[in-house]
């Protein structure tokens, strides 16, 4: 239900993209066929997003056409199919549901990925011992809403939205500052001649010119109910991790998840405009699926004396990308040098300081001037020996 309100309030935000991109679509259309055909082909352009969003969260499309093109998964070959049949088979005995698409990507990393209604599974995991837990955690995105809200709110976003704004981005800072720069030689002409200066009048109206051009082509290829809520949608998909990882837990995978979750990085799920991390820290991972296997049957039982060994890398390290245990590692192996560094630093610093506190006093050499007589004794002349 708060995923629901959530993106209903999205949607309302949502709409100062449409009005924008209706602005912009049906004032081109207008000048080339008509203002009726204009205004229908501004309508088409300002809605469509929302309304192909909305068949997303719907369950309608399923969410494999687009993202599996972009994405270039492929059907699963004979012996994929074979490993996944095998892994899944303790989950079919259970009547879970599962999604109808299945496709494979030749990407690397042990990881999956609900994306709509369709699930997405790296090459790598179906020869992994991780893949039936892996599989059980995506089965709680796809048995919720969160695979369906996560495609609704990235359809917001015009397809090819991110390429076209960074091109007119770049292309709109070339173009302002060939103006601003034709613009000062006007205005040096215009103060010489005239002696009036527009350069006070000129800069703040030029710069609020560019600033709105850049806000218009954000609005105009939209995403900006998901980024402007970007940090209320991060805490809500954190929460359905949990969510997915308690799923996956009740069903018997625990364990498997925790041993898991000492190797690798789920990849963060993309908010439009918003880069920041949307997987909780393994540390609450793990306490969170340790809870959940003592109250329901696992399907394996703990290894003992082993806990995870993965450790939280710095927010900056997270991206759209997955690490893997030796880049951690490698991360580890750099910090003492780092450290050794910033001590050899703040040593420096404080044999300056001290230095410099501690150091000779020079006493001020005496005045070359002496004070002459009369009513300005203060202007003094050289003295004399």
């Amino acid at each position: 239900m708060a995923g629901i309100v959530l993106y209903i309030v999205t949607l309302l935000l949502e709409s100062i993209s449409v009005v924008v991109r209706f602005g912009i679509v049906s004032g081109l259309a207008s000048l080339i066929v008509g203002g009726t055909v204009g205004v229908v082909v501004g309508l088409i352009a300002g809605l469509g997003p929302i309304v192909y969003s909305l068949l997303v969260v719907s369950g309608i499309p399923s969410g494999h056409i687009l993202i599996r093109r972009n994405l270039s998964g492929r059907p699963l070959n004979k012996a994929e199919s074979e490993k996944f049949t095998a892994a899944i088979a303790p989950l079919r005995a259970q009547e879970v549901p599962f999604p109808s698409h299945i496709f494979a990507l030749d990407d690397e990393g042990l990881n999956a990925a609900i994306s709509g209604r369709t699930l997405y599974i790296n090459r790598q995991l179906f020869d992994s011992r991780y893949l039936p837990g892996v599989i059980a955690h995506e089965l709680g995105h796809f048995n919720s809403m969160d695979g369906r809200l996560m495609l609704g709110i990235r359809a917001l976003t015009i397809p090819g939205g991110f390429f076209i704004a960074y091109l007119l981005l770049g292309l709109l800072r070339w173009l302002a500052y060939g103006v601003s720069t034709v613009l000062l030689a006007l205005l040096v002409v215009v103060f010489a001649i005239f002696r009036i200066n527009l350069v006070g009048i000129t800069r703040p109206v030029f710069g609020l010119s560019v600033q709105i051009l850049r806000m218009a082509i954000i609005f105009a290829v939209g995403g900006v109910g998901p980024a402007l809520l970007g940090s209320i949608w991060r805490s809500y998909f954190i929460e359905r991790e949990f969510a997915a990882d308690a799923y996956a837990g009740r069903l018997g995978y625990a364990y498997d998840l925790i041993d898991f979750f000492e190797t690798e990085v789920l990849r963060d799920v993309v908010i439009p405009w918003y880069e920041q991390p949307t997987h909780p820290t393994a540390t609450r991972r793990v306490a969170n699926l340790e809870e959940v296997a003592s109250q329901f049957a696992q399907l394996r039982e703990p290894v003992p004396g082993v806990r995870p060994r993965w450790s939280e890398p710095d927010a900056s390290a997270f991206t759209t990308g997955m690490f893997s245990a030796a880049a951690l590692q490698g991360r580890r192996r750099r910090r003492p040098w780092s450290i050794i560094v910033g001590l050899g630093v703040l040593l420096a610093a404080g044999l300056l300081v001290g230095a410099l506190l501690l150091g000779p006093t020079h006493t001020r050499p005496p005045d070359a001037f002496r004070p002459t007589s009369g009513p300005t004794p203060t202007l003094g002349m050289p003295g004399r020996p």
